[in-house]
């Protein structure tokens, strides 16, 4: 464990040249990891999403909630943080399939409830986490986006408005053009 954080310090002392652009940044977890983070860290990490690898799908609406509950409750006693991801595990499926039973699809109107009030309560989580400043703001903000379906929107309304008025005849335009260019009329 020392010898792995005094490498990672020693890396950070030392710049090494990289072929990146300046300002970008590596998206390797391992280059981003916080210089705090442990063996332990990732080791409980890693045990938090593992756990579910042999689950299978919930049978029923009522095994999905019985999931669901034990999930949170996990959560709430070893103080892990609830994740979508964590939590399609939970339930022995993708984040995709997730995705389909939340959307109302190759399951019944009421898994699709239970989904969407999983992700309310995370979403809460997430919004109080980031309120009290222990997330980033960015973190939030993406995750409300890519979970939560917020987005970034402006309303633009459009007004059609014609600046020659309701008359647009031949006679008319030609009269418009004439006065802008300051000419006397000319009989055609």
């Amino acid at each position: 464990m020392a010898t792995r954080t005094a490498q990672r310090t020693n890396a950070k002392k030392t710049p090494q040249k990289t072929s990146q652009k300046r300002g970008s940044k590596s998206a390797s977890i391992k280059d981003n990891l916080s210089p705090d983070t442990t063996n332990n860290d990732i080791s409980r990490i890693v045990g938090e999403s593992f756990q579910y690898f042999d689950r299978k799908p919930p049978k029923s609406d009522e095994e999905c909630c019985d999931r669901l509950n034990e999930y949170f409750a996990q959560c709430t006693s070893t103080g892990q943080i609830p994740t979508v991801e964590d939590m399609a595990l939970a339930l022995g499926v993708t984040v995709a399939t997730l995705w389909d039973w939340e959307n109302n699809r190759r399951q019944s109107p009421a898994r699709a409830e239970m989904i969407k009030k999983a992700k309310g309560i995370m979403q809460g989580i997430d919004a109080k986490l980031v309120a009290e400043g222990r997330i980033p703001q960015i973190t939030y903000i993406f995750r409300a986006k890519n979970y939560y379906g917020m987005k970034d929107q402006q309303e633009v309304v459009l007004t059609p408005n014609d600046p020659l008025g309701d008359e647009t005849s031949e006679k008319a335009l030609k009269q418009k053009y004439l006065e802008d260019i300051g000419s006397k009329p000319i009989d055609v």
